[in-house]
């Protein structure tokens, strides 16, 4: 159980360090004198470059993080994996030696 608390910590752990890894405070904005009318999004294409910063989205930070949750996941079901089977083979050996008796 202890083993177990400790993998979800560190999981947790790397999740946060992802996170927080890409954080940059939001800049103040200044205000506009006289924005321009919004167009509609049907109107036309936007490449990503023209958006403004308030909508662009840090795209490493985000893939770092899901890769971490990925492997970490995944180290977690092996982990737990490996138990349950050794927990199995003893309880086979365990059978074994009762049978041989």
């Amino acid at each position: 159980m202890r083993r177990y608390v400790l993998a979800c910590l560190c999981v947790v752990g790397l999740m946060a360090g992802a996170r927080l890894d890409g954080w940059q405070p939001p800049s103040p904005a200044a205000p506009a004198a006289s924005p321009a009318p919004p167009k509609a999004a049907q109107d036309e294409f936007v490449p990503v470059t023209n958006l403004p910063p308030a909508e662009q989205m840090p795209a490493g930070p985000l893939v770092l993080g899901a890769y971490g949750f990925m492997w970490a996941a995944v180290l977690v079901y092996v982990y737990l994996l490996s138990r349950r089977l050794a927990t199995v083979q003893a309880d086979i050996d365990a059978l074994k030696r009762q049978t041989r008796s």
